[in-house]
């Protein structure tokens, strides 16, 4: 596979990959490779901290009913999505608004490559995607995880043709893409690049999310009350500083503990 098109500044890219095996349930040997990347921060551009949560690029597509992709940046009110609900099955769920929205960012994404089927999904370091350890495990049964903490040999899920499958992690990267998008849905998940992920980040509970988030849908399922502009929903902004004031540190991603940038998406 030609890594250069994860890049969107032409960088010169240096890979040393190293392959181990890992065992199956057939008994076969999976070869797992994982990928390290150096390249250097484009000259005219703001590479923004992997704290500031965009979660999605402005290219990553989303699935509205009736089947149509669209790229994430393009949702609008009265769309509804492909998500998962809390049974692990496929639905359709109302976008609701941006928990942000930054046309401009040049940001950060964690790149995570499945082989089988071949899926790529590519979003923010402390954004939740749901993970298992095994492939038998139930879709509705997978974890949320930080993406900085997802490793090849773990399974995520990716939409299957009924209903969502389970695929191994093959490979790990990152890259730099422009805009950064944060959409929520009254599931509070949806199918990002045919990979299922939460809507949330930062925190590491996404049940604690949807619950708290939980007012800001009622708010937005009283009629169309128009989109996020540009920046950091209020709500967010709300929560991620009551969060700070009431939530145990381990709670936070790594790098909120440390004490990172204010970020978008409890």
């Amino acid at each position: 596979m030609d890594k250069s098109q994860y890049f969107s500044f032409s960088d010169t890219v240096r890979d040393s990959n190293r392959e181990r095996p890992q065992s199956t349930t057939s008994g076969a040997v999976e070869i797992v490779r994982h990928s390290y990347t150096e390249r250097p921060q484009p000259p005219t551009s703001r590479i923004e901290a992997p704290s500031k949560e965009g979660c999605f690029s402005a290219r990553s597509l989303v699935t509205l009913e009736g089947d149509e992709k669209i790229p994430v940046s393009e949702l609008m009110s009265g769309h509804r999505v492909l998500c998962m609900d809390a049974d692990g099955r496929f639905t359709y769920s109302d976008f609701l608004t941006y928990l942000d929205k930054d046309c401009a960012a040049v940001t950060e994404f964690r790149v995570l490559e499945t082989q089988n089927p071949p899926r790529r999904l590519a979003l923010t370091a402390s954004h939740l995607v749901f993970v298992a350890d095994d492939l038998n495990v139930p879709p509705k049964d997978f974890c949320p995880m930080f993406a900085s903490l997802v490793q090849p040999g773990k399974c995520i899920l990716i939409a299957g043709a009924d209903e969502p499958q389970p695929a191994r992690v093959v490979s790990v990267t990152t890259h730099i893409d422009s805009g950064a998008f944060a959409p929520l849905t009254g599931h509070g998940t949806l199918i990002v690049d045919d990979v299922v992920v939460s809507c949330f980040a930062v925190v590491q509970s996404h049940h604690l999310a949807q619950l708290v988030f939980w007012p800001l849908r009622l708010y937005h399922s009283v009629g169309s009350l128009g989109v996020q502009a540009e920046g950091m929903h209020w709500y967010s902004k709300m929560l991620y500083s009551l969060g700070k004031l009431f939530l145990n540190k381990k709670e936070f991603h790594p790098i909120e503990a440390q004490g990172g940038t204010e970020a978008s998406t409890l």
